[in-house]
C-alpha cells in the first residue's frame, strides 16, 4: 500500500464516518466502515512512510585501490585495481 493510498481511505473512511446523514444501508453501519477505513489508511500510511525511509537511508560505500608493481620482459608494468561495494 503507498503513501497515497494509505490517504485516500482515511478520506474514504472520513466522508462515511462523519458526512452521510444515513447511519445504516441495506444492514451495514456506514459510520463504523467510514472508522475502519481511516485506522486501515493509517496503519497503511504508517508502513508506506516506514519503507519509504528506509528505501531512502544513507548507503554505505567501501572502495578498494590495489596498485602492484609486476616485473616483465619489457620493463616494470604497473596494474591498478579498484573495487566498489554499495550496501
Amino acid at each position: 500500500m503507498t503513501i497515497g493510498s494509505g490517504i485516500g481511505l482515511i478520506i474514504l473512511g472520513a466522508i462515511l464516518a462523519f458526512g452521510v446523514e444515513s447511519d445504516a444501508i441495506g444492514g451495514f453501519n456506514l459510520q463504523f466502515i467510514g472508522y475502519i477505513l481511516m485506522l486501515g489508511g493509517a496503519v497503511g500510511l504508517i508502513i508506506g512512510i516506514g519503507l519509504m525511509s528506509r528505501r531512502a537511508g544513507p548507503r554505505r560505500t567501501s572502495r578498494t585501490e590495489v596498485v602492484e608493481q609486476n616485473q616483465t620482459a619489457n620493463g616494470t608494468e604497473t596494474v591498478r585495481r579498484s573495487d566498489n561495494v554499495i550496501d
